[in-house]
């Protein structure tokens, strides 16, 4: 498959945002606009694309994260959930569900938002339990971590669901190939 240099920007844009949206809210702990940013690359652009963006992103950022890099285990979690969530969103988009701004899609989005994270949290908090040697008790310390992450992200997702329908419709109206599709 090739990329015109429209789509290029568009995924590189999309990077440069989860990357950008990450770093000033850093201190939070696990609240983030990472995932959605990812999630709205694969439902925008393409489950390839989607794909292309979670996991160069998370690497880009992961690689030059403030805190180090984490042991191979860990980051490779981090970026196999980020490329699962940027193809998600692609075959949302493929499935027909329009993110439309009424409140089952909404909530339908903010389900999406816990899943995804929930997937991200069980793979990243299985490699730290593979990287500590610990299973029961990290996972019993990631609770509230995660539930904090779960929460955030299903909050997130619902309240920028109408700027991702908004995109949706002007990305359709400057592209005349959308047209018909």
């Amino acid at each position: 498959m090739s990329w015109d240099a429209g789509k290029l920007a568009k995924m590189g844009i999309f990077v440069a945002l989860a990357i950008a949206l990450k770093l000033p809210i850093l201190q939070i702990p696990n609240v983030e606009f990472f995932t959605f940013v990812v999630f709205s690359s694969g439902y925008l652009l393409g489950v390839l694309e989607g794909g292309v963006v979670g996991g160069l992103s998370i690497l880009i950022y992961t690689t030059f994260n403030p805190y180090g890099f984490p042991p191979l285990p860990i980051a490779l979690a981090q970026v196999f959930s980020m490329i699962f969530i940027g193809v998600f969103g692609g075959l949302i988009f493929k499935a027909g569900l329009a993110i439309l701004v009424k409140l089952t899609n909404l909530i339908l989005l903010g389900l999406v938002g816990v899943v995804l994270t929930l997937v991200y949290d069980v793979l990243t908090n299985l490699a730290v339990a593979y990287v500590v040697g610990q299973f029961i008790p990290v996972m019993i310390a990631a609770v509230p971590f995660a539930l904090l992450h779960i929460g955030s992200n299903a909050l997130i997702f619902v309240v920028l669901a109408p700027v991702l329908s908004r995109l949706n419709r002007l990305q359709k109206r400057s592209d005349p190939c959308l047209e018909s599709a």
